[in-house]
């Protein structure tokens, strides 16, 4: 990792202390959706292409999310991805929508697919 990587790790897990996130490389695999909250720890909501939702914390997010060590506390598997959104959303509430939808003021690099 260069100067210009941990600047901008510290950035992204900076700003996620109090707000969730979602991973964005998750989302681009395929492999449904990884929220998260905390930094270099917190709690996470994953929810697979298939509808499984796992909630849980996390630790170790260093130097990306990619690196955190999960610890699942519940699960659930849902009829589809879309379901099981529904269902974090109602877990997160309000914070984990506006969050969502709100500019973290992150500048994040374009990807070209």
């Amino acid at each position: 990792m260069d100067k210009t990587e941990f600047e901008r790790w510290q950035a992204v897990t900076g700003s996620s202390r109090h707000r969730w996130v979602e991973d964005t490389v998750t989302r681009l695999n395929g492999r449904g959706a990884l929220y998260y909250t905390g930094g270099e720890s917190g709690a996470f909501m994953r929810i697979t292409a298939e509808g499984n939702l796992t909630v849980g914390t996390y630790e170790g997010a260093f130097p990306h999310i990619g690196e955190a060590c999960f610890i699942n506390k519940a699960e659930h598997k849902f009829k589809d991805f879309n379901e099981g959104f529904q269902y974090a959303c109602q877990l997160g509430g309000i914070k984990f929508l506006s969050d969502l939808c709100s500019d973290d003021g992150i500048e994040q690099p374009v990807i070209c697919m």
